[in-house]
């Protein structure tokens, strides 16, 4: 195997991680310099979070595809999936929503976010400034994105270099630290583990886009599209609400059904243990 295929690894993905950072602050730089100078109010428009994102992450991909000496497409599979199968992941997803919601409210009494984090992430899901803007922001362009880096790129890199479980799980800790803020790393790094292991029973991307466009675009509906009130669901920057009990029974009775279900028609679908995105037998998760 030609070791740059093999690329990264844990090394080589931590300087991606540095080159992600230096990338988007100099390109925060910019658009504040632009925001003082023409007095527009860039920083909180979806539309310029979406481009910084997009520009960042395609120029770390096109800098790893050259290191790793590989094709988009063999970092992005786009192998077809059955389509009873996406019935189980929105019932995951939707579940481990609402959980990872109430997880999110349990962090907070003990670390509280700054006013400028929550104000951040309120008019993003809210889409005080602009709907279609958060649309594409938060339920095309971060999934594209950020999914095509960590599964499509680290997750298979990191397959060529270690077991399965402990791939997946560097990659999902890969995945909550690009976010670079200690109140969403756990809920990232839990929702990096579930599409690492869709991705490695599916061999696809396809369930990775839509789990993650999925679990934003629960918040940006109810909240931004709605307009509902849900106690603790609903992003408050100065009192922490937890979620009523029916909606954690709720989101737990979904998210168990729906693994479930994966867990059976991926058992069943297995004929054979399939060989990995590296050419080696998986371990199993």
């Amino acid at each position: 195997m030609v070791e740059n295929y093999r690329y990264p690894n844990i090394t080589q993905a931590a300087w991606i991680l540095v080159s992600f950072l230096a990338i988007a602050v100099a390109l925060g730089v910019f658009f504040g310099i632009l925001e003082i100078a023409f007095k527009i109010p860039l920083s909180k428009h979806p539309a310029v979070l979406a481009l910084i994102n997009l520009i960042t992450i395609g120029v770390v991909l096109m800098r790893g595809l050259k290191r790793a000496q590989v094709s988009f497409r063999e970092i992005c599979p786009l192998v077809s999936v059955r389509l009873s199968l996406f019935f189980p992941m929105a019932l995951t997803v939707i579940g481990t929503s609402i959980l990872l919601s109430e997880i999110d409210n349990i962090q907070r009494t003990v670390l509280p976010p700054p006013t400028w984090f929550t104000d951040y992430l309120g008019n993003l899901v809210s889409a005080q400034v602009s709907l279609w803007g958060s649309i594409i922001a938060l339920v095309v362009v971060a999934p594209l994105t950020e999914e095509l880096l960590v599964r499509g790129l680290i997750l298979r890199g990191f397959l060529s270099h270690y077991s399965t479980r402990k791939a997946v799980l560097a990659s999902a800790i890969f995945f909550g630290l690009l976010h670079f803020n200690p109140w969403q790393f756990v809920v990232a790094t839990i929702l990096g583990i579930l599409f690492a292991w869709w991705f490695i029973e599916t061999r696809s991307m396809l369930p990775c886009f839509f789990g993650h466009a999925l679990v934003n675009a629960v918040p940006l509906t109810l909240i931004g599209l709605f307009r509902l009130e849900i106690p603790g669901f609903t992003i408050d920057p100065e009192t922490v609400t937890f979620h009523p009990l029916w909606l954690d029974c709720l989101g737990f009775v979904l998210a168990a059904l729906g693994v479930w279900l994966l867990i059976h028609r991926f058992r069943k679908s297995r004929d054979t243990v399939p060989e990995d995105v590296s050419g080696d037998k998986p371990d199993q998760l």
